[in-house]
Order: structure tokens, then sequence, then C-alpha cells
């Protein structure tokens, strides 16, 4: 069974950042998504912050979100240690929220 990108997408948008609570698609955190034939997926994620403490949290609750996805195998997140966040990617509504909420990014 072939993998729905969009799926995989939208299961890694049901997972909110922490500190803003918008989704991680909404933050820009979303560098890439890789599936084989078998099911097996690969997430990379982008971080604002290199030190994030909920970076543990976040990469398991990607995972969880992932693995509901139908025909998916096993799901790697890892760190798209390439790739660099910046404050263009995030949604005009993540800035608005960063802003209320009293984040400088």
């Amino acid at each position: 069974m072939v993998v729905d990108h969009d799926a995989v997408e939208a299961a890694v948008g049901r997972v909110l950042d922490p500190h803003i609570n918008v989704p991680l698609t909404e933050m820009g955190m979303l560098s890439g998504v890789q599936a084989d034939a078998e099911g097996n997926v690969d997430v990379a994620l982008v971080f604002p912050c290199l030190g994030c403490p909920a970076f543990t949290m976040l990469k398991e609750n990607v995972r969880r979100q992932v693995q509901r996805v139908a025909g998916v195998g096993d799901v790697r997140v890892r760190v798209d240690w390439e790739a660099r966040w910046d404050r263009s990617m995030m949604s005009d509504r993540a800035k608005r929220y960063a802003a209320r909420s009293g984040y400088r990014i």
C-alpha cells in the first residue's frame, strides 16, 4: 500500500508546538517526508532552537501521529541538520500566536 504523503503531513500537523500552541507544520518545522514501498516513513524536522527542551517529546508525538496513518509501517523521526529554520517558514497565524505569547522569533 502506498502511503499518502498528504495524510502524513496532516498527522504531523496534529502535533502542536508546546510554547505557542500551533501545529508544527505552521511553525515550518516539517522539512520532509519520505516513504518506501513497504510503508516505512521517514519524517525530517527542523527546529527553531537547537537546544529545544521539547525535542524528544515532539519527535515521539510526531512518531505516534504518523503511525496512525493508513499503510504506515515503521516511522523514523529525525532532525534535518542541513536545513536551517527561520521565521519566514512560519504561517501568518503562527507569527501572530508567537507575538501574543510574548515570543520574539
